[in-house]
């Protein structure tokens, strides 16, 4: 039952039992918002199926990206260490499951178990990581590189092998796409076209095909490395 949520895979089934103990099982359509910033946080929530994106309102108007979660990662754990309020809007673009663990249960449970709590600590660093990324990614590098960076990421984390190529259903539109890499959306859209051009990735209906992982991903290493597509 717990196979493939990082979380629990390899904890004793002890562990296991008592955490599913105390959680319950939520579904949640595309387009719900799981939940707000400014809310206090009354949960942390375990993705199960789907995939989410965490917002804040940008000063233009739009929205900042700050994550795309998918199975196995964890929504409002920050909740566990400190009273502030969601630092962030989580909304599902995709039909989502999650296991729903009350923030006081979740964190006797980790009191409980040692290793439970190293856990968390090592899923909290993966995105802080990430995060990291980003913070050069905005600082030192050019947008074609951040946006190859986007694809390549989203890809080792969403897409799906296919004969033709990793096909990964995106969920962000260029509007999305143009704010998390900071520059304008006619600039993104024009290196979504050259990397076409290029014979590195095309569209497939909604999806995006990656055609040619190896080339990507060398672009999206410019000046540093990064992991790179299957």
């Amino acid at each position: 039952m717990n196979g493939g949520i990082p979380l629990l895979d390899g904890l004793a089934e002890e562990v296991v039992a008592d955490f599913l103990s105390l959680a319950e099982h939520a579904a949640f359509p595309r387009g719900a918002r799981l939940f707000t910033e400014g809310e206090p946080g009354d949960c942390v929530l375990v993705l199960l199926s789907g995939k989410v994106k965490a917002t804040r309102p940008s000063p233009e108007g739009g929205e900042i990206l700050l994550n795309m979660a998918g199975p196995g990662e964890l929504l409002g754990e920050l909740r566990l260490f400190d009273t502030a309020p969601r630092q962030a809007t989580a909304t599902a673009v995709q039909e989502t499951t999650a296991y729903r663990a009350p923030v006081k249960e979740m964190s006797d449970w980790i009191d409980r178990h040692p290793e439970a709590a190293r856990r968390v600590m090592g899923l909290l660093a993966a995105r802080i990581r990430r995060m990291n990324d980003r913070i050069e990614d905005a600082a030192g590098v050019d947008v074609a590189t951040r946006v190859a960076r986007v694809l390549v990421e989203q890809g080792a984390r969403f897409a799906r092998r296919t004969s033709v190529g990793l096909r990964l259903t995106l969920d962000l539109s260029q509007d999305d796409l143009a704010h998390h890499v900071r520059a304008s959306r006619e600039r993104v859209n024009q290196i979504l076209v050259d990397f076409t051009r290029r014979g590195w990735i095309t569209r497939d209906g909604g999806d995006l095909l990656i055609l040619d992982a190896p080339q990507l991903t060398r672009r999206a290493r410019h000046r540093s490395r990064r992991p790179s597509l299957p």
